[in-house]
C-alpha cells in the first residue's frame, strides 16, 4: 500500500507545493464570527436600557433554559456526540462511511478530551472532526477515496512547502507522514487505511512524526455516533433530501451548542445550506417575507434570514447552496422546527 500512496501523495504534494493556505475557511470563519457580534451590538443598540435589563435578568435566569451557569465546568463528554445505537463501525461497514449524513462511523473521545470545542461532519462522501483548544488545533478526515480527502480545503496554517512523506504505521496499519512548515511549530499529515475501501487522514500541530502518529491511531473505527443537530428540516422540496450534516459544541459558560447545519439537495445536483446560531435577542430589523409561521428577510441576493428564539436561522441559496430558488428556500424554513434543549445533544 505504501508505494500507492507515494504515488498518490506525490501528485496531490506537487499540487500544493510552494501554495499558501487557502483562505477562504478563515475568511468563512471570521465573517460568522463577525456576524453574530454585530447581532449582538445591534440588538443592544436598538433595545435601549430596557433591553439591557432585561439581558441581565436572563443572564442571572439561565438554569431553566437550559444553559450552564456562569463558571460551571463542562463535562468531560461535552463534546461527543450521542451514541448511534445498532449502527456498525467504519471497520464492520466501510461503505457506509459518508453515506448518511446522520452517522459518524468512527469515535475520537481520548482524542478530543482536552480540545475546548469541536465541528462534527458527516454525508456527502465524507466524514470528520475538526477540534481546537489551549495547545493546538487539528483535524481528522475519513472518506471512501483518495481523491475525496485530496479534495477537501486545507484548514489548518502552514507554510506552503510540504515536504517528502516517509512510511509509518498507524494502529498496525501501513500508511505515509509528511509534515509541512508552521512557524515554530510543524503542521503533520498522517494518512492511512484503516481497513481496505477506507482512507483516513489526521492534519495535527506535533512536534514529531511519533507524536503525530500515536495521536492518530487513537481514532477508534469499531463504534458510531449520531451527527445531530438541535432542529427538524420538515418542509423539503420535491425530491430534495438531508446530504449533510455539521453540528460545533464547545465548552463555554454560555452552553455546548455553538452552531449547526443540514444541507439538502437532490439528484439534480441542487443543494442548499440551513444554519442555526445562538444568539443573545430578537434582531430588530423588519422581516418582510414569509416562511410558514416565520418571518424572514434577505441577507443580501442569496441568503434568507429569520428569528427563532434564541438561534439566527439561515438559508444560503449560493456560496453554501446551488440551484434553489427564493420561493424554494423559504418552503425549507417554514419547515423548520427547533427542540426545547439545546445543550443536551441526547435529546437532539
Amino acid at each position: 500500500m505504501s508505494s500507492d500512496l507515494d504515488q498518490q501523495l506525490a501528485t496531490t504534494l506537487k499540487h500544493h507545493a510552494g501554495g499558501d493556505i487557502d483562505p477562504a475557511p478563515i475568511v468563512e470563519h471570521a465573517r460568522r464570527r463577525g456576524h453574530r457580534l454585530r447581532l449582538r451590538r445591534r440588538w443592544l443598540m436598538t433595545g435601549g436600557t430596557a433591553a439591557a435589563c432585561v439581558v441581565l435578568a436572563a443572564a442571572v435566569m439561565v438554569v431553566p433554559s437550559g444553559r450552564a451557569p456562569e463558571g460551571v465546568t463542562m463535562s468531560a463528554t461535552a463534546l461527543v456526540l450521542p451514541d448511534a445505537p445498532g449502527q456498525p463501525g467504519a471497520i464492520a461497514r466501510p461503505e457506509a462511511v459518508g453515506a448518511d449524513p446522520g452517522v459518524v462511523h468512527f469515535t475520537t473521545d481520548s482524542l478530543i478530551s482536552g480540545a475546548s470545542s469541536a465541528t462534527w461532519s458527516a454525508g456527502r462522501g465524507v466524514e470528520s472532526v475538526e477540534f481546537r483548544g489551549p495547545t493546538g488545533q487539528a483535524r481528522f478526515a475519513l472518506a471512501r477515496s483518495v481523491a475525496t480527502l485530496d479534495g477537501l480545503q486545507q484548514t489548518l496554517s502552514s507554510a506552503g512547502r510540504p515536504q517528502p512523506p516517509t512510511d509509518v504505521r498507524v494502529g498496525g496499519r501501513p500508511g505515509v507522514a509528511w509534515f509541512d512548515p508552521s512557524g515554530d511549530r510543524k503542521l503533520w499529515f498522517v494518512r492511512w487505511q484503516p481497513v481496505d475501501g477506507l482512507w483516513a487522514q489526521l492534519d495535527i500541530y506535533a512536534t514529531g512524526r511519533d507524536e503525530a502518529t500515536d495521536a492518530a491511531s487513537r481514532v477508534r473505527f469499531d463504534g458510531a455516533r449520531r451527527c445531530v443537530v438541535p432542529f427538524r428540516l420538515r418542509s423539503l422540496p420535491p425530491g430534495g433530501r438531508l446530504l449533510g450534516c455539521s453540528v460545533t459544541l464547545s465548552r463555554s459558560d454560555h452552553g455546548s451548542f455553538d452552531e449547526a447545519s443540514l444541507t439538502v439537495g437532490d439528484d439534480s445536483g441542487r443543494w442548499l445550506t440551513v444554519r442555526a446560531q445562538p444568539v443573545p435577542g430578537r434582531d430588530a430589523r423588519e422581516a418582510d417575507l414569509v416562511a410558514g409561521p416565520y418571518r424572514a428577510r434577505r441577507q443580501g441576493s442569496d441568503v434568507l434570514e429569520m428569528f427563532v428564539e434564541p438561534c439566527v436561522v439561515e438559508a444560503f441559496l449560493k456560496g453554501w447552496g446551488n440551484g434553489y430558488t427564493e420561493p424554494e428556500g423559504l418552503t425549507v424554513l417554514s419547515g423548520y422546527q427547533p427542540v426545547r434543549d439545546l445543550d443536551n445533544p441526547d435529546t437532539w
